[in-house]
């Protein structure tokens, strides 16, 4: 009941698509207890030459009979005939005429769930911070964006279907099954607690299963994400075979653990049906014992009596498989909550400092920072004043705290101890927006999107004209080759960027920079990873995105910083040196 109430809001706009399918849905009963009645009609008239017209008495038997009668018997066998076949085909055809429109409402419903559940889910992970990615499996949040909703959805929707209809459906046969004969009828009903006792008792099994399909699937999702994206890793060390063991032993898990859910889900309805047909037989021994015996029930009686019990079953055998759905719509369900009710570690201020610009200071005071709360602090009692204007460069040994410093500027995290302010204004009380388009960030690991050159320059900048791109282009030393290109700024630049080299995709991601006009650059290692030619080229298009503006740069070689004020040294996350360039 608790994922049924988190996923009402989501329902609760298409109202109008509900209603309409629960009116289909009622004129789908009745039509299906027409069809079915009407049938032990045609059985009665076809063996019995003609059709009992009721004894005269005012119960709903009697009166469903001369009701019936009236409207099937003719002057001759073969025109009661005629009309009841008439009769059947009208009741069936509106039966599923009404049945497509029940679930052609469900269905525009629940694809437009699905949409409103992913655009929810992805715009909450998009206001994560770093540190929830780095927290997450990646395979875990893809699986939950694409399989877990579509998991969700469909196992609610289908529990829809069957919550509504089936119990209506049921309950206007079971009246009908009284109108006929209660005694027997109520014999019919020992069903009821042998089908709901073996329903629960598998119910809490699915669930459980179901939710170790998801998590394998959410495996098999981060294991091939990641060895598509390591693919030069896995050629260079020919480790095919050993990526193929891997993926074979995930699947072979996530077989394992479908097949259980699959073995239990399908079990349902067997089983149900066996139970049900054995009391069935038992009641067609019982009715024939009193129509053929003691003459106590009317043939017709009889016939219309097994008619309907065989029409029962179908929505009772549908909603015995109800509980597998809601159990598979729970796992999944939790899982997708999970994910929307995760909070950001980063608080935001409820009445930010709107950011107009960077006027005199970046500053650290007596900053500490752990990545957990049980870790070696990655910074400690750091001091550290940048003026505007200042080019600043932070070296040290690996692992001293050089990228976690420069992390904590555009406030990706926040520090555990002291604060970090801008003008005066620690970062924390700064609208973030606003406070992060005043920096332009160049790393090592360039990340270029599947989109075209121009897309991935104008990226995070709506509204940028093509004279902007080219001139941002032209200024980070790109425009050259991207112009000597068959479709120039229009080329996709493949996954990852992997069609370029590596110099090119820096220069384009320093043309992405240029383009913001930055007054803050932080760069981390920005040629560190490139050939002499590229770094040249590279270097010329730094010159251009920092003339004029303050700058970070991290680095470990000293080449770099002879153009810096400033030579920051960092040894185990502290401040061990501040000098002149």
């Amino acid at each position: 009941m608790n994922v049924l109430r988190r996923f009402l809001p989501y329902v609760r706009p298409h109202w109008g698509h509900v209603a309409a399918s629960l009116a289909a849905t009622g004129l789908f009963v009745v039509c299906n207890g027409a069809a079915y009645w009407l049938s032990a009609s045609f059985l009665a008239a076809l063996f019995q030459g003609g059709l009992e017209t009721g004894a005269g008495g005012e119960s709903l038997n009697d009166l469903l009979k001369r009701a019936t009668a009236a409207l099937l018997v003719a002057d001759t066998p073969q025109g009661t005939l005629l009309r009841a076949a008439a009769a059947i085909v009208i009741a069936f055809l509106g039966k599923n005429l009404f049945s497509y429109l029940q679930l052609y409402y469900v269905s525009y419903v629940e694809q437009r769930v699905i949409k409103a559940l992913r655009d929810d889910l992805f715009l909450r992970l998009m206001r994560q911070d770093l540190a929830f990615f780095q927290r997450e499996r990646r395979g875990d949040l893809i699986s939950g964006v694409l399989n877990d909703v579509e998991q969700f959805n469909l196992a609610l929707n289908k529990s829809f279907t069957k919550l509504i209809r089936d119990p209506i459906n049921a309950l206007v046969v079971l009246v009908l099954l009284f109108a006929v004969s209660w005694k027997l009828t109520l014999a019919a009903l020992v069903v009821v607690p042998v089908l709901g006792s073996t329903v629960q008792i598998l119910g809490r099994k699915i669930k459980k299963h179901a939710a170790r399909v998801q998590q394998r699937i959410a495996e098999l999702t981060g294991r091939l994400q990641q060895m598509i994206a390591g693919i030069r890793v896995v050629k260079a060390f020919a480790a095919e075979q050993h990526e193929r063991s891997r993926f074979h032993e995930i699947t072979g898990r996530h077989f394992r653990s479908a097949l259980h859910q699959e073995k239990l889900r399908r079990l349902v309805i067997p089983l149900n049906e066996f139970v049900g047909v054995l009391i069935i037989s038992a009641l067609l021994y019982l009715g024939g014992e009193l129509v053929l015996v003691r003459g106590t029930m009317a043939s017709e009686d009889f016939i219309r009596f097994l008619v309907l019990l065989f029409a029962l079953l179908t929505p009772l055998l549908s909603f015995a498989s109800l509980t597998a759905n809601i159990r598979l719509a729970e796992a999944s369900g939790e899982r997708v909550f999970r994910l929307i009710d995760s909070v950001p570690t980063l608080p935001r201020a409820r009445e930010p400092v709107i950011v107009n610009g960077f006027r005199d200071m970046l500053r650290f005071e007596n900053v500490t920072f752990r990545y957990t709360a049980d870790a070696a602090p990655a910074l400690a009692e750091i001091d550290l004043a940048i003026r505007r204007g200042e080019r600043v460069a932070i070296v040290g040994p690996s692992g001293s705290g050089k990228t976690t410093l420069l992390n904590l500027l555009p406030r990706f995290f926040d520090p555990t101890g002291g604060q970090i302010t801008l003008d005066g204004t620690d970062l924390r009380e700064l609208e973030l927006a606003g406070l992060r388009r005043r920096f332009g960030i160049v790393t090592q690991d360039v990340i270029l999107f599947h989109a075209t050159i121009a897309e991935n320059i104008a990226y995070g900048m709506n509204g940028a004209t093509r004279a902007q791109i080219e001139a941002a282009a032209e200024a980070a030393h790109a425009a050259g080759f991207i112009e000597a290109l068959p479709r120039g700024y229009d080329t996709v630049v493949g996954e990852t960027g992997a069609l370029f080299s590596g110099g090119q995709r820096q220069r384009i991601s320093i043309a992405r920079a240029l383009l913001r006009e930055p007054e803050i650059v932080l760069l981390d290692e920005a040629t560190s990873a490139l050939d002499a030619e590229s770094e040249q080229a590279v270097k010329a298009a730094l010159a251009r995105l920092t003339g004029g503006r303050t700058v970070v740069t991290v680095t470990h070689r000293v080449a770099t910083v002879r153009d810096h004020e400033r030579v920051i040294t960092l040894e185990r996350g502290r401040i061990v040196a501040d000098g002149n360039g």
